[in-house]
């Protein structure tokens, strides 16, 4: 296993511990608020993106083609389809995996409209989460922490860790039968 590999399974099984204990957090697949941005992703997360994406059948590559000729003012992920559901969900990165927790940052770093609690940092979630009541310390997961292990890990798999391409543009280029830059 890589190390983007075990930080993701890390990731993922803090996200279904947190949900196994919480019958308020309401993320699954067709969920989709938090897919209405335009990401970039790091080196180590594009190459992974990549494979995700590498043999669409013809019908999900009809489907990317038409999310991609969206109108430029359409906020939505390309990869997020009319049905709510990601085209990458399996290898989504980690910004995706985590969003709907409760994520803890440096203090002064989260907007103010977006703070939820101050714990040792400023915590933002989902406003459909969590509504019967706040999160426990232990659902809350440093984002900074995760932030810090995934440059780690890009660092070691690229000579330019602090390239940021966008989803998009990965996705043009494995439309077009092309590799990374």
């Amino acid at each position: 296993m890589t190390g983007y590999e075990a930080l993701r399974e890390k990731v993922d099984a803090f996200a279904r511990e947190v949900t196994a204990r919480r019958e308020d957090v309401v993320c699954r697949a067709g969920c989709s608020g938090c897919c209405h941005a335009r990401l970039s992703v790091s080196d180590v997360e594009a190459d992974a993106l990549r494979a995700a994406l590498s043999e669409p059948s013809p019908e999900a590559r009809a489907r990317l083609e038409a999310q991609l000729e969206r109108p430029g003012d359409d906020p939505r992920c390309v990869l997020l389809g009319d049905d709510g559901r990601c085209a990458a969900y399996a290898g989504r990165p980690l910004v995706c995996r985590t969003q709907g927790l409760p994520l803890r940052y440096p203090a002064g770093t989260v907007p103010v409209e977006a703070l939820r609690a101050s714990a040792g940092g400023d915590v933002t979630w989902c406003p459909l989460n969590f509504e019967s009541a706040p999160p426990e310390p232990g659902d809350v997961l440093d984002a900074e922490r995760v932030d810090v292990m995934l440059a780690l890990v890009n660092r070691e798999h690229t000579s330019t860790p602090t390239r940021r391409t966008p989803i998009e543009t990965i996705v043009r280029q494995l439309l077009r039968g092309e590799g990374s830059d």
